[in-house]
């Protein structure tokens, strides 16, 4: 990584807001059994989605280097599929676990089996639900809902005085992520009478080649009505833009994004792309390694309820230099 990772810890508040299964194996960072290392079990809500690949690689890496043996299981986007895998784990006596939730609901008792088997774990990306978020003992993750006001000012700054329509492209329904996102974009657009949302949708998977789909859709339906596009994540926004450049669209509208990944870096050089606001795969992995050690250690212990915050900058032509790479 091109620079040390500042950890940030902040007490949790109650927010309102193709790797085989476990049976099969899962990635490794070295041999188990009689090593002497600790070993963590680690299971990925979204194993297959892009961002989850350079996570999981830095993960490993954070791993190799504190002599932690650490397995990788695809959570297949399934509370039932990953409660399976975590009680496959406690069974397996792990030193401790990474969780990385499919969905609020089905993360009650996911969360309430961990604490009961007094295993040191660590939660990663998305958060739980609010009824047992208190009793987790550390989150290492983003402030989703800090991402989606980074991009709601970079709207209003945009759009300037004079305002505009606005549409939104939303991550996978029932997701933190496309939740918390969406309540901060609105946090701060909502402030301004001037900019109105003409449209917002989920983007199931947050598949590129939906998100087209749907852009075609508001082409179709608002046109040159629209000022100004807002996507919950990188991969969304190329699927997007296929759609704004077939309707010969390209510069006619403003637009903001989070991810900061090669994709949202490269629309950001080519200016299609106004900024994006950082969610680093490689500084997720990082931080949920060293979260669980912590706990491993002592260093956090239950109902501490620490946070490990992921940076969230605005990525634009003026600092991409700084942060290109950070992504994934």
């Amino acid at each position: 990584m091109k620079k040390r990772i500042t950890i940030v810890l902040a007490s949790l508040i109650v927010l309102a807001m193709a790797v085989p299964v476990f049976a099969g194996g899962g990635q490794q960072s070295g041999s188990s059994g009689g090593s002497g290392k600790k070993r963590v079990f680690f299971t990925n809500a979204f194993n297959t989605a892009p961002f989850c690949a350079p996570l999981n690689r830095q993960a490993l890496e954070t791993a190799a280097q504190n002599n932690i043996d650490l397995t990788i299981v695809d959570g297949q986007a399934s509370a039932s599929v990953q409660l399976d895998q975590i009680k496959n784990a406690i069974s397996q006596k792990y030193d401790g676990i990474i969780y990385f939730p499919a969905d609020k609901e089905g993360s009650i008792t996911i969360i309430n089996t961990l604490n009961q088997a007094g295993i040191p774990y660590a939660v990663i990306d998305s958060m739980a639900d609010d009824s047992v978020m208190k009793s987790i003992t550390v989150f290492a993750g983003p402030d989703n809902v800090n991402m989606g006001e980074v991009a709601g000012q970079a709207c209003v700054d945009q759009l300037g005085a004079k305002g505009g329509n606005v549409v939104i492209l939303e991550g996978a329904p029932g997701t933190d992520p496309a939740t918390n996102r969406q309540k901060g974009f609105m946090n701060i657009v909502s402030k301004y009478p001037n900019i109105k949302v003409l449209a917002s949708q989920n983007v199931d998977g947050w598949d590129p080649a939906k998100a087209m789909t749907i852009m075609q859709d508001y082409i179709t339906r608002f046109g040159d009505q629209i000022d100004f596009l807002f996507t919950h994540d990188d991969g969304i926004f190329q699927g997007a833009q296929q759609a704004i450049a077939q309707a010969g669209m390209t510069g006619k509208l403003k637009a903001v994004s989070t991810g900061a990944n090669n994709v949202g870096c490269a629309a950001i050089d080519a200016g299609t792309l106004y900024g994006s606001v950082l969610h680093s795969a490689k500084e997720e992995g990082q931080l949920g390694v060293e979260a669980v050690i912590k706990v491993m250690n002592g260093e956090i212990k239950p109902g501490d309820s620490q946070w490990l915050k992921c940076s969230s900058p605005l990525v634009t032509k003026e600092n991409i230099e700084e942060w290109r790479g950070w992504g994934w």
